[in-house]
């Protein structure tokens, strides 16, 4: 009989549960409290461009945060599942085909991500109440930000991945990094520092994408 690929598997069976627990979900919860520091950090840069940016930001945000709970919480949650699955059942192939097929929907969800937002933020931006200086300070901020949507997803799904095989630990280390990457260069690019020009909302939307990209080579790198 296959044994399961996982390397957790049999503690998932065999250690006492509120430890095990625990252990798999405190470098979640870490992670996401360096996703909150990025998202607070990046809040203080804009309000340092004045209210009409603060006013933009204010309509990105829902639409930045409804990628990520489809990224990382509804697909990610099944990539996990479906691939925790195969791995306790020692189904390496079927894992592995599962990893590519999930990697490609991250592609494509990412690119239709990227094309909806350039050609209907305007749209989608007046319809949430958008006028004027704060509708032209959200298109500016999207049309970079939106840019990095493949890097998003893909990020989210290796996460999801490595989170299968019970390694909670690199997506956990990786996603913190990236929320620190994130705060540095939104904050160089968006308020300018040295030789680098104050690119304001352009520039702080640039360090979120850069810090994805980044946290995706480095992750997918390692699996």
């Amino acid at each position: 009989m296959a044994t399961a690929s996982a390397p957790s598997a049999h503690l998932l069976l065999t250690a006492p549960v509120l430890p095990t627990l625990w252990r798999l979900a405190m470098p979640n919860m870490v992670a996401m409290v360096g996703g909150a520091v990025a998202a607070i950090a990046e809040t203080a840069y804009v309000g340092q461009l004045g209210v009409p940016a603060l006013a933009g930001m204010a309509l990105v945000f829902p639409l930045l945060m409804l990628q990520q709970m489809f990224s990382g919480g509804a697909m990610g949650g099944s990539v996990a599942s479906l691939v925790s699955r195969a791995l306790g059942a020692g189904q390496t192939a079927r894992a592995e085909a599962l990893v590519v097929h999930a990697l490609g929907l991250a592609v494509v969800a990412g690119l239709a991500t990227t094309a909806l937002m350039l050609t209907l933020s305007d749209a989608v931006f007046g319809l949430l109440g958008g006028r004027d200086e704060p509708l032209a300070q959200a298109v500016a901020y999207a049309h970079v930000a939106f840019l990095g949507s493949t890097g998003v997803w893909l990020l989210n799904t290796l996460s999801a991945v490595l989170r299968a095989t019970g390694n909670m630990l690199v997506p956990s280390v990786i996603l913190i990094a990236v929320g620190l990457a994130q705060v540095a260069l939104a904050g160089v690019f968006g308020l300018g520092a040295g030789p680098i020009p104050r690119l304001g909302m352009q520039g702080i939307a640039l360090g979120q994408v850069l810090a994805y990209a980044g946290g995706t080579v480095v992750l997918g790198g390692y699996l």
